[in-house]
């Protein structure tokens, strides 16, 4: 249970966002692609990302760890091979605006980056909600079901086909790995995400 000032810091926290993101879409059409799974780096990492030309191949630059408050990396990603993610697209949100990466979001569509520390959460949701949200063992809604969420979590991406997302997360000190449907992924270390229907 909250008290009255981390009840406080939360609703400053979801305004600065909002606003945030109302300011970054004027000036971009869009900030979220539902046909691509999206993703964030892990906002406790301290060492840069790199980018590469091809899986396993050159590194063709590094993205610097964001120091400013409310800064993160959000990729949109189209593909993956074995650990490793095609960009489609990367933008610094929300507070970071004027980042040079905004400039040009596709610079690195087609490069590729390690799955490591890139992150999904689960849109906002508590027990009393009564949302459940599946974790499959395929990309498909009739395969077994690995594990179902009644609350947040924050997974770790690691493959992704089509929209689908395979995370893994730590639930209870027991791995789990499994497939969840793009309404659910939310590519923020927040949780103030749709869910697209």
């Amino acid at each position: 249970m909250l008290n009255a000032g981390q009840r406080m810091r939360k609703f400053l926290l979801i305004v600065i966002t909002v606003n945030s993101l109302h300011s970054i879409a004027q000036k971009r059409t869009q900030i979220f692609f539902k046909d691509y799974v999206e993703c964030y780096y892990s906002d406790k990492e301290t060492k840069p990302i790199s980018i590469y030309e091809s899986p396993s191949g050159k590194i063709i630059t590094e993205l610097t760890v964001l120091t400013e408050s409310l800064c993160w990396y959000k990729f949109a990603i189209s593909e993956s091979n074995n650990g490793w993610l095609k960009i489609e697209n990367v933008i610094v949100l929300p507070a970071c605006e004027g980042n040079e990466l905004n400039n040009d979001i596709g610079k690195y569509k087609g490069k590729w980056i390690s799955s490591e520390n890139m992150k999904i959460s689960l849109p906002h949701f508590t027990k009393e909600s009564g949302v459940k949200i599946n974790f499959y063992e395929n990309t498909d809604k009739n395969s077994n079901i690995i594990f179902t969420a009644i609350e947040y979590l924050s997974t770790e991406l690691t493959e992704v086909n089509g929209t689908w997302a395979k995370v893994k997360f730590k639930k209870n000190g027991k791995l789990y790995t499994g497939w969840i449907e793009r309404k659910y992924q939310c590519p923020y270390p927040w949780t103030t995400c749709p869910v697209w229907n």
